[in-house]
């Protein structure tokens, strides 16, 4: 029985094995992500950037969102203490909100916890959907599976960081995108927009990715109008989301975009020499200044261009992506805990060492088809929704790469983007037997109007 049955290129049937095996593949992964909750002890869950959220979600829950956005915090509330007026992410804290209490309970971190759960339960349902838009059911399964099993995708939901739920709105944000081939690419544009404007209230790190999405839909656009309707309806869906925010900044810190936070991340992600000076030099201002921290970055590279060089290009992109040293369940801890059963269960010891062997290869491949899709040979052999689709994947990752390349480059930064890295190493297999795989039936001779009606749809098709 064959698992996937071609109707016509781009599209695809799932067969009931394909269903069946995907209900295999959510559920080890719900079972290693349950078994993980119940053997793993945080020694301390609410540190540095877990509390500041917990902190402003104590705030929302109290006050309320709306307060927060339009009017300063009150003086006595939890996020005023910590890390007052200046907030530079919104999206998950309102999403702990819905846990949290006046006092951090062990009933509401538990619940927060599992919520995430949940939410890793449905990436996995995601990114099979994900890459069957972009490419049929057996790579989704393949996705899905490498997914499922990941020790970095199954220890990040155990602590209150927003990977999960920024995994989440990634994928849906991209899932929409892989649709602006087809009929109706202004309003799914508008809409994949708005997603991409959750993904950075959930995480400030994305929040000028609308930028090169913007560039990328005028360049593919095909005709004169999509140039400009398209990108024009991108801008307002990333305004209807964010736009709030950046008013909110406005009023309450006089900026609409708050730049302590990145000026802070640049200091973190300098050398640890450089980044102890630069702290130091930082402590007597009133903020952290991006000028001051570029500043210092450029006086490395002309100081050292050898050292700046292999620390950014090299040294970093290691740490971030754990490439290059033996991969093990430990990488995945965002803190540290007393137990885990990746320390002795047979299980999930043979998961992490199946994951150990990939890791690797995977990064390798990935960076391969991270290139490939934007090669002519390859967008040749996709369609429009295939090409869109693969190519803002492939934007997502190169920009996140870069951001954090020059911020703070932690290895749980990237653990929201390794199903999309999965999604890249496999492409290149993919396109290079797209044709063979999916050959489209032989075309009959049409009328002269006929070709020219079907001329004016493949361009509407092929806008973006």
């Amino acid at each position: 029985m064959n698992l996937m049955k071609s109707k016509w290129r781009g599209r695809s049937s799932v067969s009931l094995t394909v269903l069946f095996m995907l209900a295999a593949i959510i559920a080890a992964g719900v079972f290693l992500r349950a078994q993980a909750l119940l053997g793993t002890e945080v020694s301390e869950p609410l540190q540095a950037e877990a509390a500041e959220a917990y902190a402003l979600a104590q705030t929302l829950s109290s006050q309320g969102a709306y307060q927060v956005l339009v009017a300063p915090f009150d003086s006595s509330s939890e996020a005023a203490a910590t890390g007052g007026e200046a907030l530079g992410s919104l999206g998950y804290p309102l999403f702990l909100s819905l846990f949290a209490t006046p006092e951090a309970t062990a009933n509401s971190l538990t619940a927060a916890v599992i919520a995430q759960l949940v939410l890793g339960a449905l990436a996995i349902l995601l990114v099979f959907m994900l890459g069957t838009r972009l490419m049929d059911p057996h790579w989704g399964l393949i996705i899905a599976f490498l997914t499922a099993v990941s020790p970095f995708l199954v220890n990040v939901s155990l602590y209150l960081v927003g990977a999960t739920l920024l995994l989440v709105t990634l994928i849906l944000y991209l899932m929409t995108a892989t649709k602006l081939g087809e009929r109706g690419a202004m309003l799914r544009t508008f809409v994949a927009a708005a997603l991409l404007g959750v993904v950075a209230l959930v995480d400030p790190t994305y929040q000028f990715l609308i930028l090169p999405w913007v560039l990328l839909l005028f360049v593919t656009g095909r005709t004169s109008a999509s140039k400009i309707v398209l990108p024009l309806a991108a801008v307002l869906g990333f305004a209807l989301v964010f736009g709030p925010w950046i008013a909110r900044n406005q009023n309450v810190i006089d900026a609409p975009i708050d730049a302590a936070p990145i000026a802070t991340s640049i200091q973190q992600g300098m050398p640890p020499a450089d980044a102890a000076n630069a702290t130091m030099a930082a402590q007597g201002a009133d903020s952290p200044s991006v000028i001051a921290a570029l500043g210092r970055l450029g006086g490395g590279l002309i100081k050292d261009p050898i050292g700046f060089l292999s620390w950014y290009f090299v040294e970093k992109p290691q740490r971030l992506w754990s490439f290059g040293q033996p991969t093990s369940a430990e990488q995945s801890f965002v803190y540290p805990v007393s137990q885990t059963p990746y320390a002795e269960n047979p299980l999930f010891l043979t998961s992490e060492e199946f994951m150990g062997i990939l890791h690797g290869p995977l990064l390798l491949i990935g960076a391969i088809g991270m290139i490939f899709v934007w090669l002519p040979f390859a967008g040749r052999r996709l369609t429009p929704s295939q090409r869109i689709g693969l190519r803002s994947i492939s934007l997502v990752l190169i920009y996140a790469t870069l951001a954090h390349l020059f911020g703070a480059a932690e290895p749980h930064y990237a653990t929201p983007l390794l199903p999309l890295v999965f999604v890249m190493a496999l492409t290149p297999l993919y396109i290079l037997t797209a044709r063979r795989l999916e050959a489209a039936p032989p075309k009959k001779s049409k009328t002269a109007p006929e070709s020219e009606a079907e001329s004016e749809q493949e361009a509407d098709a092929e806008t973006a």
